[in-house]
């Protein structure tokens, strides 16, 4: 080798070994600006509150703030195309509750795959569900329930906030387990779903437990099982539906974060950290608490397998309910 290749071919070496150095060290000052987080859902919602408060607490911990970013529309379609586009390099965030594994069974046509275009930084809470009935209802077990609703199949109503929401989808894998036969009613929200069953207009409704709470307090409504595998805190008299109809039933709704697929597993790793150290602290704690909402502590990996496992479940629920995409 002549001395002008030599010096070529160890440039080249020097410049490709720098590579992975310079990436290692990119990855090392990560966060160096301000992180976006799209919410694609409309401020003021559960998500929304949610969202704030661990994004608040983790851009304490990372040194540079999380800006949420709203981007509402298409049950939270529109934000979570624009962060599966976006250049996979931690600066574009996307928090959105379990729907997200539910897409592909809501939508005939995505410009994403809710799945394979993304990757999880974890889950940022768990949601509990109560079933709840009319304080009129003759029903004083959901044993009870399932048992009418086997005998005489059609005769009671179940309310959910609306159709392919984690409620309604609760409802159907209970009617298919139990062989039960509830009819769904669906609403606009849990706020006037649960109006019409403390009114008697509808017989039951799986209700997230922030708003169902305050209506279980007052005597509003009657809560006859929680969908936990354990018992609530907040409710430690009621029953869990494991302990009633079926063993080892254990639903929750739940919120999440995701970044673009390509994302480095340093950064990722990184920013789990920082939301498993955010969720244990007091002051998200209690801001989960008054929205019904157990703080989590998955790494991503086990957020990773657990997004997958619900999406398979629910869009498996969804089929045997042939509930059809849009």
């Amino acid at each position: 080798m002549n001395k002008r290749s030599f010096l070529a071919a160890a440039c080249t070496m020097i410049t490709t070994a720098g590579l992975p150095l310079a990436g290692a060290q990119a990855q090392g000052t990560y966060p160096d600006k301000p992180i976006r987080v799209i919410m694609p859902w409309a401020a003021g919602g559960p998500t929304d509150v949610v969202g704030r408060v661990v994004a608040v607490q983790m851009g304490e911990i990372l040194g540079q703030p999380l800006v949420i970013e709203t981007r509402a529309g298409a049950s939270g379609t529109i934000g979570a195309a624009q962060v599966a586009r976006a250049p996979a390099d931690g600066y574009t965030l996307l928090m959105n509750p379990s729907v997200q594994g539910i897409y592909p069974a809501q939508f005939k046509n995505l410009s994403f795959d809710p799945i394979k275009d993304f990757r999880m930084v974890g889950v940022l809470g768990t949601v509990p569900m109560v079933a709840v009935v009319p304080p009129t209802s003759k029903f004083k077990t959901f044993a009870d329930l399932i048992q009418h609703a086997r005998a005489q199949p059609g005769t009671l109503t179940f309310a959910s906030p609306g159709v392919a929401t984690l409620p309604h989808l609760a409802g159907e894998l209970i009617n298919t387990s139990t062989k039960a036969s509830i009819s769904h009613v669906g609403y606009r929200g849990s706020s006037p779903a649960l109006t019409d069953v403390a009114g008697g207009h509808v017989d039951l409704m799986y209700a997230p437990l922030a708003p169902a709470l305050p209506l279980i307090q007052s005597g509003k409504v009657v809560p006859l099982a929680v969908t936990t595998k354990t018992r609530l805190a907040d409710l430690p008299n009621v029953p869990t539906i494991a302990e009633t109809v079926l063993p080892d039933f254990d639903i929750v709704t739940w919120y999440g974060m995701w970044v673009p697929k390509d994302t480095p597993e340093p950064i990722i790793a990184k920013l789990n950290k920082a939301m498993v150290e955010a969720s244990k602290s007091s002051k998200v704690v209690e801001a989960l608490k008054s929205q019904g909402t157990l703080p989590s502590t998955m790494g991503y990996q086990e957020a990773e397998a657990f997004n997958i496992a619900e999406s398979a479940r629910w869009i498996k629920v969804m089929k045997d309910a042939n509930i059809q995409p849009e």
